[in-house]
Protein backbone atom coordinates (compact mmCIF):
# COMPACT_ATOMS: atom_id res chain seq x y z
CA UNK A 1 0.00 0.00 0.00
CA UNK A 2 1.60 3.63 -1.59
CA UNK A 3 2.15 5.65 1.89
CA UNK A 4 2.78 9.59 2.36
CA UNK A 5 5.06 9.74 5.67
CA UNK A 6 3.21 7.70 8.26
CA UNK A 7 -0.46 8.27 6.53
CA UNK A 8 -1.67 5.31 4.22
CA UNK A 9 -3.49 6.14 1.12
CA UNK A 10 -7.33 5.00 1.30
CA UNK A 11 -10.45 4.30 0.12
CA UNK A 12 -11.89 8.14 -0.35
CA UNK A 13 -14.73 7.04 2.28
CA UNK A 14 -11.81 6.62 4.34
CA UNK A 15 -9.62 9.53 3.31
CA UNK A 16 -13.50 11.24 4.52
CA UNK A 17 -13.33 10.05 7.50
CA UNK A 18 -9.65 10.08 9.01
CA UNK A 19 -9.53 13.70 7.15
CA UNK A 20 -12.63 14.76 9.35
CA UNK A 21 -11.14 13.23 12.78
CA UNK A 22 -7.98 14.82 12.48
CA UNK A 23 -9.45 18.02 11.55
CA UNK A 24 -11.35 18.03 14.79
CA UNK A 25 -8.42 16.84 16.98
CA UNK A 26 -5.96 19.90 15.05
CA UNK A 27 -8.62 22.55 15.93
CA UNK A 28 -8.88 21.16 19.18
CA UNK A 29 -5.33 21.52 20.13
CA UNK A 30 -5.48 25.01 18.82
CA UNK A 31 -7.66 25.86 21.98
CA UNK A 32 -6.63 23.59 24.59
CA UNK A 33 -3.39 23.24 26.70
CA UNK A 34 -2.38 22.90 29.56
CA UNK A 35 -2.46 26.67 31.48
CA UNK A 36 -1.48 25.96 34.89
CA UNK A 37 2.29 26.95 35.00
CA UNK A 38 1.15 30.73 33.55
CA UNK A 39 0.69 32.21 37.22
CA UNK A 40 3.61 34.20 38.92
CA UNK A 41 7.01 34.34 37.75
CA UNK A 42 10.65 35.40 38.93
CA UNK A 43 11.26 38.83 37.73
CA UNK A 44 7.56 39.50 36.51
CA UNK A 45 4.57 40.01 37.53
CA UNK A 46 1.19 38.28 38.09
CA UNK A 47 0.74 35.83 34.66
CA UNK A 48 3.91 36.99 33.53
CA UNK A 49 6.97 35.61 32.51
CA UNK A 50 10.42 37.34 31.30
CA UNK A 51 13.03 36.52 28.80
CA UNK A 52 15.64 38.43 29.54
CA UNK A 53 16.85 41.68 27.88
CA UNK A 54 13.60 41.41 25.26
CA UNK A 55 11.62 41.76 28.50
CA UNK A 56 8.38 40.12 30.31
CA UNK A 57 5.29 38.95 28.67
CA UNK A 58 1.96 38.80 30.46
CA UNK A 59 -1.12 36.86 29.58
CA UNK A 60 -3.66 39.04 31.43
CA UNK A 61 -6.16 41.83 29.81
CA UNK A 62 -6.18 42.23 26.44
CA UNK A 63 -4.10 38.69 25.74
CA UNK A 64 -6.90 36.71 27.28
CA UNK A 65 -10.58 37.46 25.79
CA UNK A 66 -13.48 35.46 24.25
CA UNK A 67 -11.60 35.05 21.02
CA UNK A 68 -8.47 33.79 22.41
CA UNK A 69 -9.67 32.31 25.74
CA UNK A 70 -6.48 30.49 25.79
CA UNK A 71 -3.62 32.75 25.63
CA UNK A 72 0.22 31.40 26.67
CA UNK A 73 3.54 32.38 27.27
CA UNK A 74 6.24 32.76 24.61
CA UNK A 75 8.88 29.49 24.41
CA UNK A 76 12.23 29.84 25.70
CA UNK A 77 14.43 31.90 23.12
CA UNK A 78 16.48 28.55 22.83
CA UNK A 79 13.35 26.47 21.84
CA UNK A 80 12.08 28.95 19.20
CA UNK A 81 15.50 29.27 17.96
CA UNK A 82 14.97 32.32 15.61
CA UNK A 83 17.39 32.98 13.02
CA UNK A 84 17.98 35.97 10.88
CA UNK A 85 19.55 35.32 7.44
CA UNK A 86 21.31 38.10 5.77
CA UNK A 87 21.39 38.51 1.72
CA UNK A 88 22.05 41.04 -0.62
CA UNK A 89 23.00 40.87 -4.06
CA UNK A 90 26.38 39.04 -3.62
CA UNK A 91 25.40 36.74 -1.36
CA UNK A 92 22.16 35.39 -2.11
CA UNK A 93 22.72 31.74 -1.51
CA UNK A 94 24.56 31.28 1.86
CA UNK A 95 23.38 33.92 4.09
CA UNK A 96 24.81 35.70 7.15
CA UNK A 97 23.24 35.58 10.32
CA UNK A 98 22.56 37.89 13.31
CA UNK A 99 22.45 36.32 16.54
CA UNK A 100 22.89 36.47 20.53
CA UNK A 101 26.55 36.97 19.92
CA UNK A 102 25.52 40.00 17.72
CA UNK A 103 23.02 41.11 20.53
CA UNK A 104 25.60 40.74 23.24
CA UNK A 105 28.60 42.67 21.55
CA UNK A 106 29.37 46.19 21.73
CA UNK A 107 28.72 48.89 19.13
CA UNK A 108 32.17 49.85 18.81
CA UNK A 109 33.72 46.20 18.60
CA UNK A 110 31.24 45.14 16.12
CA UNK A 111 32.19 47.94 13.98
CA UNK A 112 35.69 47.55 14.71
CA UNK A 113 35.22 44.27 12.93
CA UNK A 114 33.59 46.04 9.71
CA UNK A 115 31.66 42.75 9.48
CA UNK A 116 28.15 44.25 9.39
CA UNK A 117 28.71 47.46 7.02
CA UNK A 118 30.81 44.46 4.65
CA UNK A 119 26.72 43.17 5.09
CA UNK A 120 24.59 45.83 5.22
CA UNK A 121 24.06 48.69 3.02
CA UNK A 122 23.33 51.93 5.44
CA UNK A 123 21.95 53.62 2.23
CA UNK A 124 19.70 51.31 1.09
CA UNK A 125 16.39 49.72 2.25
CA UNK A 126 16.42 46.86 4.82
CA UNK A 127 14.12 44.35 4.23
CA UNK A 128 12.66 41.57 6.70
CA UNK A 129 10.58 38.99 5.57
CA UNK A 130 8.82 36.80 7.96
CA UNK A 131 6.51 33.45 7.57
CA UNK A 132 3.16 32.37 9.53
CA UNK A 133 2.17 29.39 11.23
CA UNK A 134 3.32 25.81 10.13
CA UNK A 135 6.49 27.85 7.92
CA UNK A 136 10.04 28.13 7.88
CA UNK A 137 12.65 30.80 6.49
CA UNK A 138 13.57 28.62 3.73
CA UNK A 139 9.86 28.30 1.93
CA UNK A 140 10.42 29.41 -1.88
CA UNK A 141 8.19 32.37 -1.73
CA UNK A 142 10.26 34.16 0.51
CA UNK A 143 13.14 32.86 -1.69
CA UNK A 144 11.52 34.39 -4.61
CA UNK A 145 10.56 37.26 -3.08
CA UNK A 146 14.03 38.30 -1.20
CA UNK A 147 15.67 37.49 -5.29
CA UNK A 148 13.17 39.75 -6.89
CA UNK A 149 13.54 43.00 -4.15
CA UNK A 150 17.61 42.51 -4.76
CA UNK A 151 16.87 42.43 -8.55
CA UNK A 152 15.07 45.69 -7.91
CA UNK A 153 17.60 47.48 -5.73
CA UNK A 154 20.94 45.72 -6.41
CA UNK A 155 22.04 48.17 -2.85
CA UNK A 156 18.92 46.69 -0.78
CA UNK A 157 19.75 44.49 2.16
CA UNK A 158 17.07 41.25 2.86
CA UNK A 159 16.85 39.94 6.48
CA UNK A 160 15.09 36.76 6.29
CA UNK A 161 13.36 36.15 10.12
CA UNK A 162 12.66 32.26 9.95
CA UNK A 163 11.08 30.97 13.62
CA UNK A 164 9.88 27.91 12.23
CA UNK A 165 10.81 26.20 15.23
CA UNK A 166 8.12 28.22 16.97
CA UNK A 167 5.57 27.99 14.46
CA UNK A 168 4.40 24.67 15.19
CA UNK A 169 0.83 23.56 16.74
CA UNK A 170 -0.75 24.34 19.18
CA UNK A 171 -2.04 27.73 17.50
CA UNK A 172 -2.12 29.68 20.35
CA UNK A 173 1.27 28.49 21.44
CA UNK A 174 2.56 29.69 17.53
CA UNK A 175 0.70 32.83 18.37
CA UNK A 176 2.25 33.51 21.80
CA UNK A 177 5.79 32.96 20.27
CA UNK A 178 5.76 35.80 17.76
CA UNK A 179 5.70 38.34 20.40
CA UNK A 180 8.96 37.12 21.69
CA UNK A 181 10.44 36.87 18.33
CA UNK A 182 9.08 40.63 17.53
CA UNK A 183 10.77 41.49 20.44
CA UNK A 184 14.19 39.85 19.57
CA UNK A 185 13.10 41.64 16.02
CA UNK A 186 12.93 45.17 17.60
CA UNK A 187 16.54 44.55 19.51
CA UNK A 188 18.09 43.32 16.22
CA UNK A 189 17.29 46.24 14.28
CA UNK A 190 17.80 48.88 17.08
CA UNK A 191 21.61 47.73 17.35
CA UNK A 192 21.88 47.53 13.40
CA UNK A 193 21.00 51.36 13.39
CA UNK A 194 23.19 51.89 16.36
CA UNK A 195 26.27 50.00 14.25
CA UNK A 196 25.65 51.26 11.03
CA UNK A 197 25.23 55.35 12.61
CA UNK A 198 21.22 54.99 11.20
CA UNK A 199 19.58 58.56 11.71
CA UNK A 200 16.25 57.04 11.40
CA UNK A 201 14.11 53.64 10.52
CA UNK A 202 12.08 55.19 7.57
CA UNK A 203 14.37 52.59 4.98
CA UNK A 204 13.43 49.44 7.15
CA UNK A 205 10.92 47.91 6.00
CA UNK A 206 8.94 44.58 7.30
CA UNK A 207 7.04 42.15 5.44
CA UNK A 208 5.12 39.56 7.19
CA UNK A 209 2.70 37.00 6.14
CA UNK A 210 -0.40 35.49 8.29
CA UNK A 211 1.11 35.64 11.87
CA UNK A 212 3.96 37.02 10.40
CA UNK A 213 2.26 40.28 10.34
CA UNK A 214 1.40 40.43 13.53
CA UNK A 215 5.16 39.56 14.64
CA UNK A 216 6.18 42.48 12.79
CA UNK A 217 3.73 44.39 14.20
CA UNK A 218 5.06 43.58 17.75
CA UNK A 219 8.34 44.56 16.65
CA UNK A 220 7.24 47.54 15.45
CA UNK A 221 5.59 48.01 18.79
CA UNK A 222 8.76 47.12 21.07
CA UNK A 223 10.70 49.63 19.13
CA UNK A 224 8.59 52.51 19.98
CA UNK A 225 7.98 50.86 24.10
CA UNK A 226 11.95 50.16 24.32
CA UNK A 227 14.03 52.01 21.78
CA UNK A 228 11.49 55.18 20.89
CA UNK A 229 11.82 54.12 17.64
CA UNK A 230 9.80 54.23 14.84
CA UNK A 231 9.90 51.88 11.56
CA UNK A 232 9.46 52.90 8.32
CA UNK A 233 7.05 50.72 6.92
CA UNK A 234 5.07 47.36 7.43
CA UNK A 235 3.29 45.07 4.90
CA UNK A 236 1.08 42.84 6.52
CA UNK A 237 0.19 39.99 3.57
CA UNK A 238 -3.09 38.24 4.75
CA UNK A 239 -2.45 38.85 8.22
CA UNK A 240 -4.11 35.57 10.65
CA UNK A 241 -7.50 36.17 11.59
CA UNK A 242 -7.81 33.08 14.31
CA UNK A 243 -7.03 34.96 17.39
CA UNK A 244 -6.62 38.48 16.35
CA UNK A 245 -9.98 39.81 15.18
CA UNK A 246 -11.95 42.42 17.28
CA UNK A 247 -8.89 42.52 19.28
CA UNK A 248 -6.54 45.34 21.03
CA UNK A 249 -4.07 47.12 18.86
CA UNK A 250 -1.46 45.67 21.15
CA UNK A 251 -2.53 42.40 20.20
CA UNK A 252 -2.43 42.49 16.47
CA UNK A 253 -0.92 44.71 13.27
CA UNK A 254 -1.96 48.56 14.21
CA UNK A 255 -1.56 51.52 11.59
CA UNK A 256 0.98 52.70 15.01
CA UNK A 257 3.39 49.89 14.45
CA UNK A 258 4.92 52.23 11.62
CA UNK A 259 4.82 55.37 9.81
CA UNK A 260 3.15 53.90 6.93
CA UNK A 261 1.38 49.93 7.07
CA UNK A 262 -0.27 48.82 4.40
CA UNK A 263 -2.08 45.41 3.93
CA UNK A 264 -3.29 42.87 1.77
CA UNK A 265 -6.61 40.63 2.67
CA UNK A 266 -6.77 37.60 0.39
CA UNK A 267 -8.77 35.37 2.69
CA UNK A 268 -10.71 37.60 4.95
CA UNK A 269 -14.23 35.26 5.42
CA UNK A 270 -14.34 34.41 8.73
CA UNK A 271 -12.72 31.50 10.38
CA UNK A 272 -16.51 29.88 11.49
CA UNK A 273 -17.89 28.63 9.55
CA UNK A 274 -15.32 29.47 6.22
CA UNK A 275 -12.21 28.51 7.66
CA UNK A 276 -11.03 31.99 6.28
CA UNK A 277 -7.55 32.37 7.44
CA UNK A 278 -7.10 35.90 7.17
CA UNK A 279 -8.40 39.10 8.67
CA UNK A 280 -11.15 41.33 7.06
CA UNK A 281 -11.05 44.40 9.23
CA UNK A 282 -9.03 47.11 8.02
CA UNK A 283 -5.71 47.19 10.01
CA UNK A 284 -3.47 49.70 7.92
CA UNK A 285 -3.29 53.60 6.33
CA UNK A 286 -3.99 51.74 3.28
CA UNK A 287 -6.00 47.96 2.73
CA UNK A 288 -6.38 46.21 -0.37
CA UNK A 289 -8.98 43.69 -1.14
CA UNK A 290 -8.06 42.35 -3.91
CA UNK A 291 -11.30 40.61 -5.13
CA UNK A 292 -13.04 42.22 -2.35
CA UNK A 293 -10.35 40.34 -0.04
CA UNK A 294 -12.02 36.62 -0.47
CA UNK A 295 -12.36 33.31 -2.38
CA UNK A 296 -9.57 34.59 -4.79
CA UNK A 297 -10.24 33.41 -8.60
CA UNK A 298 -8.96 30.22 -9.36
CA UNK A 299 -9.17 28.80 -5.62
CA UNK A 300 -11.46 25.71 -6.20
CA UNK A 301 -13.86 24.82 -3.07
CA UNK A 302 -14.99 21.75 -4.02
CA UNK A 303 -12.49 19.51 -1.86
CA UNK A 304 -13.92 16.49 -1.99
CA UNK A 305 -14.86 16.12 -5.88
CA UNK A 306 -11.37 14.66 -6.51
CA UNK A 307 -10.16 13.83 -3.09
CA UNK A 308 -9.25 10.02 -4.01
CA UNK A 309 -6.87 11.67 -6.97
CA UNK A 310 -5.41 14.66 -5.98
CA UNK A 311 -6.10 14.55 -2.07
CA UNK A 312 -2.73 16.58 -1.48
CA UNK A 313 -3.72 19.47 -3.83
CA UNK A 314 -7.01 20.04 -2.92
CA UNK A 315 -6.07 20.05 0.41
CA UNK A 316 -3.60 22.61 0.02
CA UNK A 317 -6.58 24.56 -2.49
CA UNK A 318 -8.90 24.36 0.23
CA UNK A 319 -7.47 25.94 3.25
CA UNK A 320 -4.50 27.84 1.91
CA UNK A 321 -4.95 29.05 -1.88
CA UNK A 322 -6.59 32.12 -1.18
CA UNK A 323 -4.19 32.95 1.96
CA UNK A 324 -1.04 32.34 -0.33
CA UNK A 325 -2.49 34.31 -2.98
CA UNK A 326 -1.53 37.84 -1.21
CA UNK A 327 1.80 37.07 -1.37
CA UNK A 328 1.59 35.89 -4.83
CA UNK A 329 0.28 39.50 -5.95
CA UNK A 330 2.92 40.94 -4.13
CA UNK A 331 5.77 39.06 -5.66
CA UNK A 332 3.98 39.65 -8.54
CA UNK A 333 4.37 43.43 -8.43
CA UNK A 334 7.82 43.24 -7.97
CA UNK A 335 8.76 41.43 -11.35
CA UNK A 336 10.61 43.84 -13.98
CA UNK A 337 8.51 45.51 -16.65
CA UNK A 338 5.36 45.03 -14.99
CA UNK A 339 3.08 48.03 -15.34
CA UNK A 340 1.44 48.68 -11.63
CA UNK A 341 -2.34 47.26 -11.11
CA UNK A 342 -4.07 50.26 -8.91
CA UNK A 343 -6.21 49.46 -6.17
CA UNK A 344 -9.59 52.40 -6.62
CA UNK A 345 -11.08 53.26 -2.99
CA UNK A 346 -15.04 52.76 -2.86
CA UNK A 347 -17.59 52.36 -0.18
CA UNK A 348 -17.73 48.26 -1.20
CA UNK A 349 -16.70 45.91 -3.48
CA UNK A 350 -20.23 45.50 -5.12
CA UNK A 351 -19.78 49.16 -5.94
CA UNK A 352 -16.39 48.53 -7.49
CA UNK A 353 -17.66 46.24 -10.03
CA UNK A 354 -20.78 48.50 -10.75
CA UNK A 355 -18.17 50.90 -11.87
CA UNK A 356 -19.47 53.33 -9.58
CA UNK A 357 -15.49 54.59 -8.19
CA UNK A 358 -13.63 54.65 -11.33
CA UNK A 359 -12.38 57.92 -10.71
CA UNK A 360 -8.63 57.99 -10.87
CA UNK A 361 -8.83 60.82 -13.42
CA UNK A 362 -10.39 63.62 -11.31
CA UNK A 363 -9.73 62.19 -8.41
CA UNK A 364 -6.29 60.77 -7.79
CA UNK A 365 -5.66 60.70 -4.82
CA UNK A 366 -8.40 57.73 -4.24
CA UNK A 367 -6.19 55.74 -6.29
CA UNK A 368 -3.50 53.71 -5.13
CA UNK A 369 -1.05 51.47 -6.85
CA UNK A 370 -0.31 48.18 -5.31
CA UNK A 371 3.17 46.76 -4.04
CA UNK A 372 5.97 48.86 -2.99
CA UNK A 373 5.19 51.94 -4.46
CA UNK A 374 1.94 52.59 -2.63
CA UNK A 375 3.86 53.97 0.03
CA UNK A 376 4.34 57.43 -2.44
CA UNK A 377 0.67 57.62 -3.39
CA UNK A 378 0.03 57.17 0.65
CA UNK A 379 1.89 60.13 0.78
CA UNK A 380 0.06 62.42 -1.32
CA UNK A 381 -3.07 60.90 -0.12
CA UNK A 382 -1.89 62.67 3.62
CA UNK A 383 -0.75 66.21 1.43
CA UNK A 384 -4.76 66.35 0.97
CA UNK A 385 -5.57 64.81 4.49
CA UNK A 386 -7.09 61.59 3.28
CA UNK A 387 -7.27 59.22 6.19
CA UNK A 388 -7.13 55.32 5.91
CA UNK A 389 -8.26 53.61 2.89
CA UNK A 390 -9.82 50.60 1.53
CA UNK A 391 -8.65 49.76 -2.07
CA UNK A 392 -10.13 47.17 -4.50
CA UNK A 393 -9.19 45.58 -7.84
CA UNK A 394 -9.51 41.98 -9.30
CA UNK A 395 -6.91 39.45 -10.40
CA UNK A 396 -6.91 36.97 -12.73
CA UNK A 397 -7.75 33.43 -11.72
CA UNK A 398 -3.88 31.76 -12.78
CA UNK A 399 -0.43 33.55 -12.73
CA UNK A 400 0.15 36.37 -13.66
CA UNK A 401 -2.74 37.35 -11.98
CA UNK A 402 -2.09 41.16 -11.89
CA UNK A 403 -3.98 42.92 -14.96
CA UNK A 404 -5.45 46.32 -15.34
CA UNK A 405 -9.01 47.13 -14.48
CA UNK A 406 -10.95 49.04 -16.86
CA UNK A 407 -14.78 50.51 -16.77
CA UNK A 408 -16.42 50.02 -19.74
CA UNK A 409 -19.62 52.20 -20.73
CA UNK A 410 -21.31 51.34 -23.52
CA UNK A 411 -24.04 53.92 -24.64
CA UNK A 412 -27.48 52.09 -26.98
CA UNK A 413 -28.72 54.81 -29.38
CA UNK A 414 -31.68 56.02 -27.95
CA UNK A 415 -32.56 58.79 -30.99
CA UNK A 416 -35.86 58.85 -33.71
CA UNK A 417 -33.97 57.17 -36.12
CA UNK A 418 -33.22 53.65 -33.70
CA UNK A 419 -36.62 53.70 -32.05
CA UNK A 420 -38.24 53.62 -35.67
CA UNK A 421 -36.07 51.09 -36.75
CA UNK A 422 -37.73 48.49 -34.57
CA UNK A 423 -37.26 45.84 -31.87
CA UNK A 424 -34.28 43.66 -32.72
CA UNK A 425 -32.59 40.85 -30.16
CA UNK A 426 -28.87 40.45 -29.87
CA UNK A 427 -25.86 39.66 -27.92
CA UNK A 428 -23.28 42.20 -27.18
CA UNK A 429 -19.76 40.70 -27.30
CA UNK A 430 -17.24 42.46 -26.10
CA UNK A 431 -12.96 41.82 -26.77
CA UNK A 432 -10.10 44.26 -26.77
CA UNK A 433 -7.16 44.15 -28.66
CA UNK A 434 -3.80 45.62 -27.01
CA UNK A 435 -1.81 47.43 -29.98
CA UNK A 436 0.61 44.57 -30.64
CA UNK A 437 -2.59 42.68 -31.52
CA UNK A 438 -2.91 40.77 -28.58
CA UNK A 439 -6.67 39.75 -28.15
CA UNK A 440 -8.38 39.38 -24.13
CA UNK A 441 -11.10 36.62 -23.70
CA UNK A 442 -14.57 37.22 -25.07
CA UNK A 443 -17.18 39.14 -22.31
CA UNK A 444 -20.62 38.37 -22.96
CA UNK A 445 -22.58 40.78 -21.68
CA UNK A 446 -25.78 39.33 -19.84
CA UNK A 447 -29.64 40.36 -19.34
CA UNK A 448 -28.21 41.36 -15.67
CA UNK A 449 -25.60 43.54 -16.87
CA UNK A 450 -27.79 45.03 -19.44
Amino acid sequence: MAEIGTVPLVATSNIVNQTGSLMMMYLTTLTLHNVTENTIHPGGGIDEKCYGMFGCFGIDKEWTSARRPIALHPQTVSEIDARFAVFNADNRTYPNFLDNTFLDAEVDEIRGAGVITRWINPNATIYFITHGFLESGKTKWIERMLNLLLNRDPNATVIVIDWGRGSNPPYNQACANIRLVGAITAHIIDKIKKVLGLPNLDRVHLIGHSLGSHLSGYAGHALIEVFQEKLGRITGLDPAELAFTEQDARVRLDPSDAKFVDIVHSDSTPFVPHIGLGLFEPIGHVDFYPNGGSDQPGCRHDFWKHADTRFVTNMFQFFSCSHSRAYEYFIESLEPGRRPTVGVSCSSYDRYLLGHCYDCARLPHRCVRFGLDSEQDYRRMTEQRQGPIQLYFRTAAKAPFLMPNYRLTVVLSNSTDSRKHGPEVGRIVLQLQSTDGVRSDKVFFNDDVM
